[in-house]
């Protein structure tokens, strides 16, 4: 029986990006499950010698200008359509690029599938919905707008990368952990004041701030970030981005991750802090589901330093075994819900479904 073939387009291939290196995990999975894959990314830094795919790069590592690039992935594509006949194209992030496609897909009867988990809308973004045959997604409210187009399929963690981390020892304090861009949707101001709080009411927290600025708005944010850290006498510190594979360690430096990412997206980060068996504190809905039923509360209100400090003082608080055993809970929920091989069996299948229609 023959087994999905499939195009995956992305911006990054670079297993130690900081923010795209997880992709190549995806693509790993995902090659697993193919008769072919091809990867179509914008920019190729490195590709893992054992990765069985078919890599091909539009060139911006090498400095060619946008139109060039969007030449290469029109002529790439074609090729691709014709020679391997692909059941879908599965596009990353990246709705101008499904859009592009469209004509070609059209014309080769080939589906386009969206993946897309942010809350940022915008024309290019409509209009790839309609071109698109489905928009998957990871968490319920992770894609911006209503569509009856929608697959919540959970996020793709690599739960291997996050085992063998020990629970966090006990110890006078709580260490704090903000991972991921240094964005202003990300919410870090807030959770520098909320851990000015705690410290005013003697609670010995300690806050580091990890991630890369990666656009001018994210590098004036990020000033804005350093000013504050400042005024702290040491205890909250921020810290260049670390490569992909070293999350894990940096997740097991920590008691517990605080995400202050805007409702509508389903920040990665807070699964792979659970799937690390560390307590993760939240103020988007979207992650609520994982919470249900859990003996300490997790999600404070957006924008809210004072309700994230009584969320914060809870887990304080909170019994060393209660916390282990949420962790734990909450560890599970992530291997049944969002779990790398989980997540990669439920695009073939709706591709496959695609392919049969």
């Amino acid at each position: 029986m023959r087994r999905a073939r499939l195009v995956f387009v992305t911006q990054v291939m670079d297993p130690t990006d900081p923010v795209l290196g997880f992709t190549v995990g995806w693509i790993r999975a995902l090659a697993s499950r193919c008769d072919r894959l091809t990867v179509i990314a914008n920019e190729v830094r490195r590709v893992p010698d054992d990765l069985e795919a078919r890599v091909v790069s539009l060139g911006k590592e090498q400095g060619a200008p946008p139109w060039r690039r969007f030449a290469a992935y029109l002529a790439h594509l074609q090729r691709t359509l014709v020679n391997d006949r692909p059941d879908a194209l599965f596009a990353h992030m990246c709705p101008r690029y499904l859009n592009a496609a469209a004509p070609l897909l059209s014309l080769h009867g080939v589906a386009g599938v969206l993946w897309f988990a942010h809350p940022r809308d915008s024309r290019a973004l409509r209009i790839a919905e309609r071109a698109s045959a489905l928009v998957l997604t990871s968490l319920p409210g992770a894609f911006p707008f209503s569509s009856r187009k929608v697959r919540i399929i959970g996020q793709g963690i690599d739960m291997a990368a996050f085992c063998g981390i020990y629970p966090p020892v006990p110890h006078d304090g709580l260490d704090l952990l903000a991972l991921g861009r240094l964005s202003p949707v990300k919410g870090l101001h807030t959770i520098i004041a909320a851990a000015s709080k705690l410290r005013a009411d003697d609670l010995p927290v300690r806050l580091r701030i990890v991630g890369p600025a990666t656009t001018s708005q994210e590098e004036a944010y990020a000033q804005r970030l350093r000013r504050l850290a400042a005024e702290t006498d040491g205890w909250v510190s921020i810290e260049s981005p670390v490569p992909a594979p070293e999350v894990p360690r940096v997740l097991a430096e920590a008691d517990v991750l605080v995400n202050g990412t805007r409702a509508g997206s389903g920040d990665k980060v807070v699964l792979e802090a659970m799937a690390a068996g560390r307590l993760a504190v939240w103020s988007n809905p979207c992650f609520d589901g994982l919470a249900e039923g859990l003996p300490m509360r997790l999600r404070y209100r957006e924008g809210d330093a004072t309700d994230l400090a009584e969320v914060l003082r809870g887990i304080w608080k909170a019994p060393v075994a209660v916390r282990a055993q949420t962790a734990e809970e909450l560890r599970a929920r992530v291997r049944e819900g969002h779990s790398l091989d989980g997540w990669a069996d439920r695009v073939v299948d709706v591709i496959g479904k695609l392919a049969v229609e």
